[in-house]
């Protein structure tokens, strides 16, 4: 028996296909792997946005990171208030005739080593300003306002206030110094006063007393 010669030209009709055949041929289009790829990632990306979302915020939450905050602040500004007093101290000594021959000998690199404490290449100072995230609540808002006048208090009134000191050590009585050191004086009081303000208006509102900012009261000349 002779066979039919096949012709690869022609073309392809499925109505020539069994039925059951045809059937299986056919795959559902959810099934197909890139709708199974994409419903994968956008069931992802939508458990990514829904955990993203704010959730409610407990008062005791909010207390303890505002605590937090407060604890990481006052760690930060602790080298520089500590240099500050020294340098006041040092600074009255002299003026009280008080210091020993040994200490006026270290006075001159302590007074400039205080000053650096203070400033930007301070590692805790660097810390203070670029480190630290308040969680921005309602008394958050407080807290961060806080930090931005012990920022204030911390690289401008102190370390002026202690070039001033070193000017004066080095220089004993010269009017215009003397003038600038009381100006700077009030300018911490001051500053210290509108940090502990905003901590009270932050206390307000959580019904509490959170950690005060640890900036010390100097003593007028």
């Amino acid at each position: 028996m002779q066979a039919t010669p096949t012709n690869e030209s022609s073309v392809f009709d499925p109505s020539s296909m069994p039925v059951a055949s045809l059937k299986n041929a056919h795959v559902v289009w959810y099934r197909r792997p890139w709708v199974l790829v994409t419903t994968g990632i956008l069931f992802v990306v939508a458990i990514s946005v829904i955990t993203d979302l704010p959730h409610p915020l407990s008062r005791a939450q909010d207390i303890d990171s505002q605590n937090a905050s407060m604890k990481l602040i006052n760690s930060d500004i602790k080298p520089c208030t500590f240099a500050l007093q020294q340098s006041f101290t040092i600074y009255r000594e002299d003026l009280a005739g008080q210091l020993t021959l040994n200490d006026r000998a270290q006075a001159p690199s302590l007074l400039s080593q205080d000053q650096t404490a203070c400033s930007f290449a301070s590692g805790s100072t660097y810390d203070l300003t670029q480190n630290i995230q308040v969680l921005d609540t309602n008394a958050g808002k407080h807290i961060d306002s806080m930090l931005s006048v012990v920022t204030l208090w911390v690289t401008s009134d102190a370390v002026a206030t202690m070039q001033d000191i070193q000017y004066l050590y080095n220089h004993p009585g010269n009017a215009k110094k003397l003038a600038d050191l009381a100006n700077q004086e009030r300018n911490l009081d001051h500053d210290r006063s509108i940090a502990r303000a905003d901590v009270q208006k932050a206390d307000a509102i959580l019904r509490t007393s959170l950690t005060e900012p640890a900036l010390p009261a100097i003593a007028t000349s």
